[in-house]
C-alpha cells in the first residue's frame, strides 16, 4: 500500500500520525465492542503504515493498541454482561497478535472507557468539579496493585455518584450515565468526540412504550414523537456528544428518510448536520440473525451547509452479503 499512498500523505505523515493517536471514538451502544474494536484495528493499521515515514523504534503495532484503547476509545451499553465483553475483547485484541511476551504489560483498567448506563438519560447541564475525577481516572487505567486500584476505584466511583445521587429528585427522573460527567476528560480537551459509531437498537414504541416514557422524561425528550424507532435518540445524541465536524456513523434500518414518526430526526438533521453519505442495502441482508431488516449506513458530519450534496446508493442484490460483496459496495465498486 506504500506505494499507492499520495505525495500529501508522504510529506504531512507525521501530522497525520499525531491525529490519529488523539482521535476520539465513543460508541453509544457498545454491545460487545465490535466497533470499537474494528474502529482500534483500522487507526492502527493507518498507523502502522505511516511508520514508513517515521523514524521511531518505539513504534510497533502493541504500542498503536495501548495507546488508541487508553486515549482514543469510549462505549456505553445498558447491559452489563454486554460491558463486560466489550473489555474482554479490547483486551484479547491487545494480546492476541503480540509475539514478544516482554513487551506486553499489565492489562489496562478499562473500568471508566467501556461503561454501563442508558446513554439516552442525561443531566441537562454539566457539573464542575471534574478535573479531579480526570486525575483520577489516568491514574487507574495503568494502576497494577490491587489495593490502589480499589482505592482509586472507590474515589472515582464516590466522586461520580455523589454528582448523581440528587437527580431522581430533583429532575424526576434517575440519571446513572451522563457523557460529559463519565467521559468529561473528552469534553474538557475537545468539547466532544472526534467519531461516534453505533449499530444501536431499533425497537418501535408499539409494545414498548416504556423505555420511550424514560427517554421522554430526560435530556432529549424533546426529540419524542409518537409512532417513532428507538434507535432515533441515539442519532439525536450522537450530535449532541460529537464536537462541531464531528463524523457520526450509523447503520440502522431504512424507512427513517420517509416515516411519518421520523419528522423531528428529520428535521435535527437538516439544522445540525451534513449528510455525506446513505447506503441502503435494501434487499440484501446485513446481518444473519435478524434477516427481516431493512439496512442502511447513514454517515454525517455535525454542521450545517445548505449546498451540501449527499453520495447515496441503494444495492440491486438481494440475499445474505458476503465479507466481499460489502467492501466492493463500501469503495463504491459494486456495479
Amino acid at each position: 500500500y506504500v506505494g499507492l499512498l499520495s505525495d500529501s500523505i508522504r510529506k504531512n505523515a507525521a501530522t497525520i500520525d499525531n491525529w490519529l493517536a488523539d482521535i476520539t471514538v465513543c460508541d453509544p451502544a457498545v454491545g460487545s465492542g465490535a466497533f470499537p474494536v474494528g474502529m482500534m484495528h483500522e487507526i492502527v493499521k493507518a498507523r502502522n503504515l505511516l511508520s514508513t515515514f517515521i523514524q521511531d523504534p518505539n513504534r510497533n503495532i502493541y504500542t498503536f493498541k495501548r495507546e488508541c484503547i487508553e486515549k482514543s476509545l469510549y462505549g456505553v451499553d445498558i447491559d452489563p454482561g454486554a460491558v463486560e465483553i466489550a473489555k474482554l475483547r479490547l483486551w484479547l485484541s491487545l494480546v492476541v497478535d503480540e509475539d514478544d511476551i516482554r513487551q506486553i504489560k499489565p492489562l489496562p483498567n478499562l473500568d471508566y472507557k467501556i461503561v454501563c448506563g442508558d446513554s439516552l438519560l442525561g443531566y441537562p447541564y454539566r457539573p464542575s468539579g471534574l478535573e479531579k475525577i480526570e486525575k483520577l481516572k489516568e491514574q487507574f487505567f495503568n494502576e497494577t496493585r490491587p489495593n490502589e486500584k480499589n482505592k482509586l476505584r472507590q474515589k472515582i466511583d464516590e466522586a461520580i455518584y455523589s454528582l448523581y445521587t440528587d437527580t431522581e429528585e430533583s429532575l424526576g427522573y434517575k440519571v446513572n450515565f451522563d457523557f460529559t460527567i463519565n467521559f468529561s476528560e473528552v469534553f474538557h480537551k475537545k468539547g466532544g468526540f472526534d467519531v461516534v459509531i453505533a449499530n444501536p437498537p431499533y425497537i418501535g414504541e408499539k409494545g414498548h412504550k416504556e423505555i420511550f416514557r424514560e427517554v421522554k422524561k430526560g435530556s432529549l425528550g424533546n426529540f419524542y414523537l409518537g409512532k417513532m424507532d428507538y434507535f432515533y435518540f441515539f442519532f439525536h445524541a450522537s450530535l449532541n456528544i460529537g464536537k462541531d465536524k464531528a463524523v457520526v456513523a450509523f447503520i440502522t434500518t431504512n424507512y427513517y428518510p420517509t416515516a411519518k414518526g421520523a419528522k423531528k430526526l428529520r428535521n435535527d438533521f437538516k439544522e445540525r448536520a451534513i449528510i455525506k453519505n446513505l447506503m441502503n442495502f435494501n434487499e440484501l441482508k446485513i446481518f444473519e440473525s435478524a434477516l427481516g431488516q431493512h439496512n442502511m449506513i447513514t454517515i454525517l458530519q455535525k454542521g450545517y451547509d445548505e449546498k451540501a450534496l449527499a453520495q447515496t446508493c441503494i444495492t440491486q442484490r438481494e440475499g445474505l452479503a458476503t465479507a466481499e460483496v460489502l467492501q466492493q459496495i463500501l469503495n463504491s465498486n459494486d456495479s
